[in-house]
């Protein structure tokens, strides 16, 4: 008992670094190329709504949705969406933005891997840039599929951020400079935080066995994994010099289907 409560306090620990440092970067960060690009977003919306299969008026729950991007999108797609972030500072940001765009979204704060709703209440759960942030990545999927209904989909964007070939590591080294620069700060607030925990963060470098790995573990079938190359060529083609720097890196659409026994 006293090692397990050990435990837990050790990933609540985890849970407020990650808050905090994504409450600090709420200030700078940006919904990405796609917020500058009405070309960039009709690309994502055609990329979504394939993926969805063409369905319409779905019940959408978008985990760590940071500033809104796959909220936004999705409501302008005309879903009902539910967004949860475990940033307050996050989701003051993702409501502007929804207000900017007159767009009606659920916005709650809550964590991605113990959600505030019941069984089978969703027909889609989104994230983007999330996986990789998570310290129990079998959990957070596996409550995913609780709260989605028969047949449900999970729909997850992530990157290799973190991929510890040199090439990829300089690009991360250069846009951290930039971002430092940018942000005025002497020292990399990402590495102040993220140094003392990344090794209790399984998908921190994100490889698509291990998500495959984790989806089929968590009652989910048909997986389909695919790099985004595309869209990741256009925002290296039109995006800032940060959005080059990040598209860099390997990016991946992950789809995966609620298992029929579940």
């Amino acid at each position: 008992m006293i090692f397990l409560t050990h435990l837990m306090g050790e990933h609540m620990e985890i849970k407020e670094m990650i808050r905090d440092y994504w409450d600090y970067r709420s200030e700078v960060y940006s919904t990405g190329i796609v917020e500058y690009s009405e070309e960039e977003r009709t690309a994502w919306k055609n990329m979504l709504s394939s993926a969805l299969n063409r369905r319409e008026q779905l019940e959408i729950l978008d985990v760590g949705t940071g500033p809104g991007q796959l909220a936004l999108m999705f409501a302008e797609m005309g879903h009902h969406v539910t967004a949860v972030d475990l940033s307050t500072n996050m989701l003051d940001k993702a409501r502007k933005n929804a207000l900017k765009r007159s767009l009606d979204i659920n916005f709650i704060q809550g964590d991605a891997e113990d959600l505030p709703f019941p069984d089978m209440q969703f027909d889609v759960v989104s994230s983007k840039f999330l996986l990789w942030t998570l310290p129990d990545p079998q959990k957070a999927l596996s409550e995913w599929g609780r709260v989605l209904k028969k047949d449900g989909m999970v729909i997850a964007i992530d990157g290799d951020w973190f991929n510890s070939g040199i090439f990829l590591k300089s690009i991360r080294t250069v846009s951290d400079c930039i971002r430092s620069i940018k942000e005025r700060k002497h020292q990399n607030p990402f590495k102040q935080h993220y140094n003392l925990i990344k090794n209790d963060l399984p998908l921190y470098s994100l490889k698509p066995d291990q998500v495959f790995r984790f989806l089929n573990d968590a009652g989910f079938e048909k997986i389909n994994i695919e790099r985004m190359d595309s869209l990741c060529r256009s925002a290296r083609k039109k995006g800032s010099l940060l959005d080059k720097l990040d598209y860099a890196h390997p990016i991946y659409f992950i789809k995966a289907v609620k298992r029929q026994s579940l």
